[in-house]
């Protein structure tokens, strides 16, 4: 059974429009299209990896790639907001089974489940 992947199905594909940050050959990184911190970037590969526990030495470059994109978008917030946090979810903790790194910075305006910060 497929699993939906918004970045392949939607995002890569053209079909929904994103802000893009930065982008290289392989690499995109956009602002969230429904963000959970004021400032909220996404970095994904532009072929699909499931997530950084599926990676394998196949992908070295790939991800030396994202980490280069991914240092270049922290570089820019820090210069900007003083600071910023790099994450990313893996396994049942993922709600899009492609890999994705999410760069935030400034106030919280949604919880983990998606409701808003009273």
């Amino acid at each position: 059974m497929k699993t939906s992947d918004i970045y392949c199905d939607e995002i890569l594909t053209g079909k929904m429009e994103v802000e893009t940050v930065r982008e290289t050959m392989n690499v995109l990184a956009f602002k969230h299209t429904e963000p959970y911190w004021e400032n909220h970037i996404v970095v994904i590969p532009k072929i699909h990896v499931e997530s950084l526990s599926k990676a394998g030495l196949e992908h070295g470059d790939l991800l030396k790639e994202m980490m280069t994109v991914s240092a270049a978008v922290c570089r820019d917030l820090e210069l900007r907001f003083g600071g910023c946090r790099l994450s990313t979810n893996v396994g049942d903790y993922q709600s899009t089974k492609h890999l994705h790194f999410y760069i935030h910075a400034g106030k919280r305006l949604r919880n983990e489940d998606g409701s808003a910060v009273q």
